[in-house]
This record gives structure tokens, C-alpha cells and sequence, in this order.
């Protein structure tokens, strides 16, 4: 029995993990996102339990969806651009128990703290659930750097070259948001409070986003795009300077947020570095400048796909479905992907518009509404996307199971989105309540229709 889990492991990384995510994502993390647009659609008074569930809603989207996901498909999909296989895999089962535990056990304790206010108990389990989260992430980077080091040596004309740096971005950012998210939980508990304090969740959200998820989508939309989409295959030699550019951006993002933390830390000493106004300013410009940098690179990454292209490709090759690299058997996969690059266009000029000075003082862009166009819009599509393409031929499918099903997740994928976004522009109304209540609800159903096709695509013979 144990030589068949192992090799259930060492070839199906991903499934584990990405089974957890789409759990979690129904469970907690879509879920609680329905619950609270519902509250406010009926009107619900809101209390510290309000503010306890939207954070453990965050997290579950974070570290569960969206990091489960990055996690299982990266463990698996990186190692083989190197020419080799995720070292140690014996502990991958461990890694994953720990990580889901954790995610799970936050989940749970965070909403009862908000609504029957933290305890003894409450906290214990607080630090328990990040003390596991981390431990997860230690055997996670411990598996990595055993295959670092077993791995062949990097050369400039290998595939994993150039966007060889995108994928140490993102796993740098998810360590640095595991370390932050057990300072913050841990910041939490000896103020007795449910709720993580902004500084320490501020840039977690960020890192996720912007630190983790993203550098995957470039990773995963350089090495497979061109093939699915019969995209132009864009320029290598970019990319590694690209990497440095994004990366700058993100650290001087998060500046203000690091700022704040080391005075946690300088407390005890009555010192504050805050407390001076002239670096507290400066801190304030590099993040603006850093939020241009991001979305500025964002931009231009996807303009760098070519998307006008690839018809004209397209007209000269020969396939059972015109333009295409696929007989249908993945659905209309290409929908969800186009969508997502929309959504991140959006946005990235969102974000722009929030930050840039002298436009935002004349057009208000909630921040609210960035976040839900990139994490809905962007992320959660091209996770879509990608999921019915790729992890079919990770499992050794040549199909995915119901490819029907795929239209129908772009359409309330996509409406999920709008209904999510949309509200925030026009205040609290009633009618803006119950659109976000809807887009819990549409896209907790989205997210179904994805995991009834992974279940039974991962099970076919």
C-alpha cells in the first residue's frame, strides 16, 4: 500500500493540491464571500465578526485557492523544465497535511472569534494554525532545495532560462507572506484580538497577488501560451531583466507595510522609525512608484503575448479546430484565458488610476475593486483556463471530461466578476448589496463546475 501512494505522489503531485484548493475555495473561501454580501444585502448590523470573516475569507482565497494551486501545479510543472523531478517527494505528503490543516483550522477559528470574541482557546488555535502553515512551507523549501541541488546547472539556451527568475519571485514572495502571516497571527494573539492587524495583512494580500500568482501566470503563459493559442512565441531574451524590473516594483510596494513591522519590533526599545515624518513620506512615494512599476510591467508583459497575432498564424496551419492547437476536447478553454488577460488589463489601469497624482483626485477608484479585478477577474479565470488545459496532461489525459462545462464556467466566471467589481464604484445600496451577494453565489458555482471536471477527469481510465 505505501509503494502505491508513493507513486501516486511522485506522479500525481498536483491532484492533492489542487483538489484542497478547489475545497477549500467552496468551502470557506466562495462561500464566506457570498455570506457577507448576503449580510449586507439584508441589511445584517455588522460587528467584529464582520471583519473576522472578510479576513478569513482573504486567507482562504490566499493562501488556499490561489496558493494550493500555485503550489501543486509549480511542484510539479518547474522541476521538468530543469530536467528533472521534485527531490524528496516522500515528504510531499507531510508538506500538504500540514499546509491543509493549517488553512483549515484559520478558517474556523477566525469567524467564532469574531463573532464570540477571542478567548484563550481562540488564540491557541490561532498560533497553531500558522504555526502548521509554516512548518508546511519549511518542508516545502526544504523538497526545493533538494532539487536545486540535484538539478543541472541553468545555461542561457535552456527552456527554464528565462523565467527562471519569475518563479524565484514567487516563491520568495509566498515564503516572506508565510513569515509575515506567523508574525502577524502571532501580533494578533498577544493583543487578544480576531482580527490580523493591516500592517501585516496588507502585504500579505499583496505578495500573494503580486508576488506569487502573477510571476506564475508569466512563467506558465511564456511556456505554454504560444502552443495552445498558436501565439507568436515571444522574444527570451527580456525576460531575466523583466524579472529584476517586476521585482523592484513589488519590494518598493510593500515598503511602507515593512516599515511598520520593524516598529513593532523596535517597541521594546521606545524607538519608532515611523515617527519620522520625512521617511515616512519617502516610503509613502516609492510604494506609488513601485504600484506603477507593477502594473506598468503588467501591461507591457501582455502586450509582449502578441494576442493580434495569432489568427494571422493561425490562417496557415492545418487542425481538426481552426486556430487552435486542439480538437475541443478541452472545451472552449480560450474563452477563459482571453477573459482573464482582460480582467488583468483592467486591472492594472484601476490601479494606475488609483495612485497616479492628479488623476486620482479627480477619478475615485476603490482599492476594493483593483483587488476583485485582478484576484476574480484575472487570477481565478486564468486559473480556469489553464486547469482545464494543462492538468489534464499532467494526469495523463488526453481530454478533459465534460468540455461543455467550460463554457459555461467563462459565463459565470465572468459574471462573477462583473457582479463583484461593478458595486464598488456606486456606494452601499441595496441593489449593489445583493450584486455581491450574487457573486459569492455565481462564483462558488463556477468554481463547482471545476471541480466536478477535475474529479472526474482525474479519474478516467
Amino acid at each position: 500500500m505505501s509503494t502505491r501512494i508513493n507513486i501516486d505522489w511522485s506522479r500525481r503531485l498536483h491532484e492533492p493540491f489542487v483538489y484542497a484548493a478547489l475545497l477549500i475555495a467552496l468551502g470557506a473561501g466562495f462561500t464566506f464571500g457570498a455570506l457577507l454580501g448576503i449580510a449586507r444585502a439584508l441589511g445584517l448590523p455588522i460587528g467584529g465578526w464582520y471583519s473576522a470573516l472578510v479576513q478569513a475569507h482573504g486567507h482562504a482565497q490566499l493562501f488556499g485557492w490561489v496558493g494550493l494551486f500555485v503550489l501543486g501545479v509549480g511542484l510539479y510543472f518547474l522541476p521538468r523544465l530543469r530536467g528533472t523531478t521534485l527531490q524528496g517527494i516522500s515528504r510531499a505528503p507531510l508538506a500538504w497535511s500540514l499546509l491543509v490543516a493549517g488553512i483549515v483550522l484559520r478558517c474556523i477559528v477566525q469567524p467564532l472569534a469574531g463573532f464570540f470574541g477571542a478567548s484563550e482557546i481562540s488564540s491557541a488555535l490561532f498560533m497553531l494554525s500558522a504555526l502548521l502553515e509554516t512548518a508546511a512551507i519549511l518542508v516545502i523549501f526544504s523538497m526545493l532545495w533538494q532539487t536545486t541541488r540535484t538539478a543541472k546547472p541553468i545555461l542561457p539556451d535552456t527552456p527554464v532560462y528565462s523565467i527562471e527568475r519569475f518563479a524565484q519571485i514567487a516563491f520568495v514572495s509566498i515564503a516572506l507572506a508565510f513569515l509575515l502571516n506567523l508574525l502577524g497571527v502571532w501580533n494578533l494573539v498577544s493583543q487578544a484580538k480576531s482580527v490580523v492587524a493591516p500592517r501585516y495583512d496588507q502585504p500579505i494580500v499583496t505578495l500573494f497577488l503580486y508576488g506569487a500568482a502573477l510571476p506564475m501566470i508569466f512563467v506558465f503563459s511564456l511556456r505554454t501560451l504560444p502552443l495552445f493559442l498558436r501565439l507568436p512565441v515571444p522574444t527570451r531574451n527580456i525576460w531575466r531583466t523583466f524579472a529584476l524590473i517586476y521585482f523592484l516594483g513589488l519590494v518598493l510596494r510593500i515598503l511602507p507595510f515593512l516599515l511598520a513591522i520593524v516598529d513593532d519590533a523596535l517597541m521594546l526599545t521606545e524607538r519608532a522609525v515611523r515617527a519620522n515624518f520625512i521617511i515616512l513620506l519617502l516610503f509613502d512615494a516609492l510604494a506609488v512608484v513601485g504600484t506603477i512599476i507593477l502594473n506598468t510591467c503588467i501591461l507591457f508583459f501582455i502586450a509582449r503575448l502578441n494576442f493580434f497575432q495569432r489568427r494571422q498564424l493561425a490562417e496557415a496551419s492545418h487542425g481538426a479546430r481552426a486556430n487552435y492547437a486542439d480538437r475541443g476536447e478541452y472545451g472552449r478553454f480560450e474563452l477563459l484565458i482571453y477573459s482573464a488577460f482582460v480582467w488583468l488589463i483592467v486591472a492594472a489601469l484601476l490601479d494606475l488610476l488609483r495612485v497616479l497624482p492628479i488623476l486620482n483626485e479627480r477619478i475615485f477608484v476603490p482599492q476594493d475593486a483593483v483587488r476583485h479585478a485582478l484576484m476574480l477577474g484575472g487570477i481565478t479565470l486564468l486559473i480556469f483556463g489553464m486547469a482545464v488545459r494543462m492538468l489534464p496532461g499532467f494526469s495523463g489525459k488526453r481530454a478533459v471530461a465534460f468540455p461543455r462545462l467550460v463554457l459555461w464556467m467563462f459565463v459565470l466566471g465572468n459574471l462573477a466578476v462583473l457582479f463583484r467589481v461593478l458595486p464598488t464604484f456606486f456606494g452601499q445600496t441595496d441593489w449593489t448589496a445583493g450584486l455581491l451577494g450574487l457573486s459569492g453565489i455565481v462564483g462558488w458555482f463556477a468554481v463547482l463546475l471545476l471541480a466536478i471536471n477535475m474529479w472526474k477527469t482525474f479519474h478516467l481510465k
